[in-house]
């Protein structure tokens, strides 16, 4: 007995509506604090430190990774200078970047919106490229084959060429792409197909993180090192001491040889006379 074939066209399924990415602020409220680690800079030679501290929050639809950073001091010579008011903080729209991973979407968003910025104190140091490289690093590891969802870039006011360039430089070096809104650049958008493309670089010559390790490892050599010189100093003063003593010594001599001498010659006097 042969089967009818079966002519029944499959019935569509309904297109589920993708839910609109959740509100980074709303994240960031949530977010839990990952740790902190010493981040020094150098401007013009000299050192300057700070606490760069990094969060997370996993919500249902979203994972949301967030890195902050406040000067702590700046060093002259043998003096530290502390940073106080608004370098001294963390801000979220200034020595910040974030990343929000949406899951329905399969897609990223970094940010702030605006840019990543940062204060005067730090600016021109790298800091933005660190912390844009580092929120690379951390959702190329966590999602590597989701999309980027693309990022407005625009200028305002009267810009220079060169400052074109550098901004264009800072999205251009960590691997991305253009499409410019207008012939002069001013307004356009940044984007690429894919995260695992992007490639998470900064300048390690001049920016440093120092992690718990490290920190004791170079508080122990700094306590070797000044035990060193402190017993270097105890057998220079012993050294020198002991060559006070001989010289006292010496002097002491010299007048017995000269009391002696001067006894001699009026003797000698007397003698004659």
């Amino acid at each position: 007995m042969n089967t009818p074939a079966n002519t029944s066209k499959p019935v569509p399924q309904p297109e589920v509506e993708l839910r609109a990415p959740e509100n980074e602020n709303t994240l960031a409220t949530l977010a839990m604090p990952l740790g902190e680690t010493v981040l020094t800079l150098t401007a013009s030679g000299i050192p300057i430190y700070g606490i760069l501290h990094r969060s997370r929050a996993m919500t249902g639809q979203s994972d949301f990774f967030r890195l902050q950073f406040r000067g702590f001091a700046r060093t002259e010579g043998n003096q530290w200078l502390h940073y106080a008011n608004d370098e001294a903080r963390f801000h979220t729209g200034y020595n910040c970047a974030w990343v929000r991973v949406d899951h329905p979407s399969r897609s990223v968003t970094f940010g702030p919106k605006n840019g990543i910025n940062c204060v005067e104190a730090f600016a021109g140091l790298g800091l933005d490229t660190f912390l844009f490289a580092q929120t690379i690093i951390w959702v190329k590891g966590a999602y590597p084959d989701y999309a980027i969802s693309p990022g407005l870039i625009t200028l305002t006011g009267n810009v220079s060429e060169e400052e074109k360039l550098r901004r264009n430089a800072f999205y251009a070096s960590q691997g991305f792409q253009f499409d410019w809104q207008d012939a002069a650049q001013r307004s356009g958008l940044y984007f690429k197909d894919k995260v695992s493309r992007l490639l998470g670089v900064w300048d390690k010559e001049h920016i440093q993180e120092v992690g718990g390790e490290a920190m004791l490892q170079a508080l122990a050599q700094q306590d070797e090192t000044r035990a060193a010189l402190e017993d270097k100093v105890n057998r220079l003063e012993s050294s020198c001491s002991s060559m006070k003593s001989a010289l006292q010594r010496e002097r002491n001599t010299s007048q017995i040889l000269m009391g002696v001498l001067i006894i001699g010659v009026m003797l000698a006097l007397w003698a004659l006379i």
